[in-house]
């Protein structure tokens, strides 16, 4: 089986890159020019790295073409609802004009490949009590940049199956945290703060915003494993979502964490993290992807939290000795 993964060294790909090749899958990962390609450095003489623009569309169709795949993950995407508000136009030309190019690269190839489209539960925007649970029916009302390049990416991998007939599905993905995580997200940035805490590197204050707010809160590696099945077992133009089908509030992923501390801890908050129009709470059920390919969720949170905080002390100890193993400038 060839697989292409766009954003395959990212957080979430780098996990679905080794759920593949522990399968015996065939992997390609399509990484930017300047990609960090860090999060697969353990897989490298495993894999085989492609990098490309995904605005080019001429590179793009070489490198799909070459590589041939069967199938086709693709969650390469400018990610940051915040980042999205200050350049909308950036977001809908690596989101948008990107997955248009993808979805022309594939459609030429005659493997049979399947594609599957990576879209984000932010597609629903701001949701009322009334709303919930969220389900694939509900009206999308994208409220940033991010969250409208998925909508509208959604739109156009539906209209390549309808009329093309490539088979596309869509899943719409909750919260999903766990290792290598990037600390701009909440679950990631309070487990760095605690490996830091009992390593000594900072004192024992934790700094976080509004945690009054609830979520739907998955692991990673549950994820990625759902993706995997429905790249496989899904319908053809159909959409999922894909989470842990509750909602938990961040202040019990604090306490969680704060729990597996060494240290006494003392909680801060700063209101300019504090994020203003957000819902209070949000979640999802999880019936269709549950009767379609038989997906349930494997970690629990706390497991899941307690992996993520463990990759923040081995990697605050790996940049501690790198740092320390630099020789000293004589003045």
């Amino acid at each position: 089986m060839r697989t292409f993964i766009t954003g395959g060294a990212g957080f979430a790909g780098s996990h679905l890159t080794e759920h593949l090749l522990e399968l015996g899958q065939e992997v390609v990962i399509l990484a930017a020019e300047q990609e960090d390609l860090a999060n697969i450095d353990h897989l490298r003489n495993q894999v085989r790295v492609e990098r490309a623009d995904l605005r080019n569309a001429v590179r793009l169709a070489e490198v799909v073409r070459d590589a041939a795949p069967q199938r086709v993950y693709h969650l390469a995407a400018l990610s940051s609802p915040a980042d999205s508000l200050q350049n909308p136009g950036l977001t809908y030309e690596v989101n948008l004009l990107g997955t248009l190019n993808l979805l022309l690269a594939c459609r030429p190839l005659e493997t049979g490949c399947r594609f599957l489209f990576i879209s984000s539960s932010e597609v629903y925007g701001a949701v009322g009590p009334e709303d919930l649970p969220l389900r694939e029916e509900t009206p999308l009302r994208p409220a940033n940049p991010y969250a409208g390049s998925k909508a509208a990416g959604e739109i156009l991998a539906d209209q390549f199956f309808r009329s093309y007939g490539l088979p596309v599905m869509r899943v719409r993905p909750f919260n999903h945290t766990g290792p290598r995580q990037s600390a701009s997200y909440v679950c990631s940035d309070f487990a760095r703060q605690i490996a830091e805490i009992d390593l000594g590197l900072r004192p024992p204050i934790i700094t976080v915003g509004n945690i009054k707010v609830s979520r739907d809160f998955s692991d990673v590696r549950d994820i990625v494993r759902g993706y995997r099945l429905l790249l496989e077992g899904g319908e053809p133009g159909e959409v999922y979502q894909l989470g842990s089908g509750r909602a938990v509030s961040v202040e019990e992923i604090l306490q969680t964490l704060v729990g597996m501390s060494s240290k006494p801890v003392r909680v801060v908050v700063d209101r300019s993290r504090v994020r203003t129009g957000e819902a209070s709470s949000l979640w999802g059920e999880t019936v269709k992807v549950e009767r379609a390919v038989g997906w349930k969720r494997q970690y629990d949170l706390k497991t899941t939290l307690r992996d993520l905080k463990h990759y923040w002390e081995e990697r605050l100890r790996s940049l501690a000795a790198s740092i320390s193993k630099v020789p000293r400038q004589e003045s």
